[in-house]
């Protein structure tokens, strides 16, 4: 069990990668990768081609999901591991997320028209087609039209925070989000702390209700991951990590880039027993 690899961090096509629910199978099948986790973000509707992708190419699937909240005015993502994504207030969550994320795209859409940027929000739309709406298949449509050079470019001038064409995107708070991961069965693990741009927060989100903390990521640095073990060994907390990896749209970043041992799973499938016994007592 301790030679075993997983990566517990992977976006398909149903969020912002372009990378096929067959294909991310097959590849950690050929990295011999022996777990792994979707995790996109704000659906799950990758999970039933998952589950008989992991059959067919015998790796090991974590159903998950990625979760935007809101903490003092900044956008936190949490993970959910093992979520039932059949709960019904979980897809309640997530039809009413979907709507406002394309709510958001048509004003952005429409703010960058006004910017003299020509965006055609039936066309971006129809590219999108069924996948959860993100900045980046905004950022691609500018590029793929010609309006900017790289994608870096959209963001740094139009779709980052303080840009003129960026709304905020915050539907739960940290707190609520973990209760929804909770209800549908799973654990809550906060993703990349490392990036949170005030590190207090960290620990003041922990004591919302965290199971564990994303310890293992391609940009964080051996201090950081290492500050992170030690609140998750003073905390009691699980670990996970992974790679992150979105398809050719994160081309620096690869399939399995960073990996985690199974023992880590075994940890949270304890922890989930624990938690079942606990409530049928």
């Amino acid at each position: 069990m301790q030679d075993k690899k997983c990566d517990l961090h992977i976006h398909s096509v149903f969020s912002d990668s372009d990378a096929p629910i067959e294909g991310i199978f097959k590849e950690a099948s050929r990295k011999n990768i022996n777990c792994v986790a979707i995790a996109d973000h704000d659906t799950v509707d990758g999970i039933v081609q998952a589950r008989l992708c992991s059959k067919t190419y015998d790796v090991e699937l974590v159903e998950a999901v990625e979760l935007s909240a809101k903490y003092k005015d900044f956008e936190i993502h949490i993970l959910g591991y093992f979520i039932n994504p059949d709960n019904k207030k979980l897809r309640s969550e997530l039809a009413h997320m979907d709507q406002l994320r394309r709510e958001r795209l048509l004003w952005m859409s429409a703010k960058l028209n006004s910017l003299g940027v020509v965006v055609d929000s039936e066309e971006l739309f129809s590219n999108i087609k069924d996948a959860i709406p993100t900045r980046l298949h905004l950022g691609l449509y500018l590029l793929k039209k010609g309006r900017v050079h790289s994608l870096k470019e959209a963001f740094r001038k139009y779709l980052s925070p303080g840009r003129p064409a960026y709304k905020q995107y915050f539907k739960q708070s940290v707190k609520e989000t973990i209760a929804l991961i909770k209800g549908a069965g799973g654990l809550a693990f906060l993703a990349h702390p490392h990036i949170i741009p005030n590190q207090s927060f960290v620990e003041e989100i922990i004591s919302e209700g965290i199971d564990g903390l994303e310890l293992v990521y391609p940009s964080m640095s051996a201090a950081k991951s290492s500050l992170y073990r030690n609140i998750v060994c003073k905390r009691g907390l699980l670990k996970s990590g992974g790679s992150d990896v979105h398809g050719s749209y994160k081309r620096f970043v690869e399939l399995g880039e960073v990996t985690v041992p199974y023992a880590w799973i075994e940890e949270m499938k304890k922890a989930l027993n624990l938690k079942s016994v606990s409530a049928r007592g």
